[in-house]
């Protein structure tokens, strides 16, 4: 008996210590300093961006603007548009609707102040259908717990592009919701504890607007008309605060080309539906940047042009 409780004893030691190892990946240091540039033309007059960073560590993961950049846009006619740096690391440009016509085609080029040469692919503006139409229906999802369900609020949005040339979509969401602090400012300090009476009610109601982070994206290529009925865009659990006075979303539908897609499906893949243990590895994603100074050292991201409702 004593044998069989010592094996047991050794065996319970073994798959514990044996169970948990910490993973260090072996990065060289190249890819830790590699260019990271997203951008994208709109037919919407207005300000165009572009922003610029370098990778990070894995070990420290950080958003590193990379500033003093000298960045341009130019059109098939070879005309130029010069970009100022508004912020660290973001760049942007005016301009106008007549110069963000269906057919024109684009290209981005970056010298950073090390003297690199960037140089993304051309893209070609398209025309964009009207957004058909936005809407939601409550939704219950299925926790880890048994018989536990969150309910919620499901945004979806309809798709019409009958006649549209335009078969890659893209839709980015804004939210914006209303909620009310819980108590009166009753007190303040400047130094030292001083009342409020009496107690100032003025600033209970508040607003925050936030952009949902998830990539939404559908090709209808493979469809035998081109549209498509309540596709899926955020949920909203019914125990956050969020629908509980006021909520409102702001749809943007973008007309892309196949190359955008594919860049985006990618991402949406990598961020939306990894993490099991049983998951596929992360999809390799290839932006449209080249490093025209060094050929060999990758650039990250991906520039494009989106025909914008």
């Amino acid at each position: 008996m004593w044998r069989i409780k010592w094996l047991t004893t050794l065996l319970w030691v073994v798959v514990v210590s044996s169970c948990i190892k910490p993973y260090d990946p072996v990065i060289e240091t190249n890819d830790e300093k590699k260019y990271v540039v997203t951008g994208r033309i709109t037919d919407a007059e207005g300000f165009q961006e572009v922003h610029i960073s370098l990778s990070s560590p894995v070990s420290a993961p950080a958003y590193r603007p990379v500033k003093d950049c000298y960045v341009s846009i130019s059109d098939q006619s070879g005309k130029q548009f010069v970009l100022s740096e508004a912020e660290d690391g973001i760049y942007r440009v005016w301009m106008e609707a007549a110069d963000l016509k269906a057919g024109n085609v684009f290209s981005l080029s970056i010298t950073t102040p090390d003297g690199k040469q960037l140089q993304s692919g051309n893209d070609t503006l398209t025309e964009s259908p009207q957004i058909d139409s936005v809407y939601y229906f409550v939704e219950k999802l299925p926790t880890a717990v048994p018989g536990i369900v969150d309910k919620g609020a499901r945004f979806c949005v309809d798709l019409d592009a009958t006649g549209s040339k335009s078969r890659y979509f893209k839709w980015e969401v804004t939210e914006t919701w209303e909620y009310h602090a819980a108590h009166p400012v009753e007190f303040y300090y400047d130094g030292g504890f001083n009342a409020v009476i009496p107690p100032d009610f003025s600033n209970k109601k508040c607003w925050l607007t936030n952009e949902v982070k998830n990539v939404f994206t559908l090709s209808t290529s493979s469809l035998s008309e081109n549209t498509y009925r309540q596709f899926p865009l955020h949920f909203v659990n019914g125990q956050t605060s969020r629908l509980g006075i006021c909520y409102s979303i702001l749809v943007r539908q973008f007309s892309i080309n196949e190359a955008a897609f594919e860049y985006w499906e990618k991402v949406r893949i990598n961020n939306q539906e990894q993490g099991g243990l049983y998951e596929k590895q992360p999809l390799a994603i290839k932006g449209n940047i080249r490093n025209l100074t060094d050929p060999g050292n990758e650039v990250l991201g991906f520039f494009y042009a989106a025909a914008v409702s």
